[in-house]
């Protein structure tokens, strides 16, 4: 018995399948943000790390020539805070507390100069 996925993205709150998608305008992700232009006629905008995400989901090669910076070390607050606290919360059973500590430590690029 085959199996069918559909991938999704993620643009706020919302999972939007990617056969939804007519276009992507990546050329703002420096500056983090991307509009997504549905085949509804709909725009909608992600931003953060959930545009960069999309944009790596959607075609990765879209973020090419784009500078994306992060602040020195930022990365390590999330991988050696976030993820750890995030696992001792999930064993608690607190899932909504465990995605908030990940999803706040995630650190957003910052334009370059």
């Amino acid at each position: 018995m085959a199996t069918h996925t559909t991938h999704f993205v993620k643009i706020g709150t919302q999972a939007v399948p990617l056969i939804a998608i007519a276009r992507v305008d990546a050329s703002q992700a420096a500056a983090g943000w991307v509009v997504v232009h549905l085949l509804n006629g709909e725009q909608v905008m992600a931003t953060g790390i959930d545009a960069v995400e999309l944009a790596m989901q959607v075609k990765p090669s879209m973020l090419e020539g784009q500078r994306l910076h992060w602040g020195k070390h930022r990365w390590l607050l999330h991988n050696m805070v976030g993820h750890p606290l995030m696992q001792l919360l999930a064993v608690c059973h607190l899932y909504r507390w465990a995605f908030w500590v990940h999803d706040a430590t995630v650190p957003r690029p910052r334009r370059s100069a």
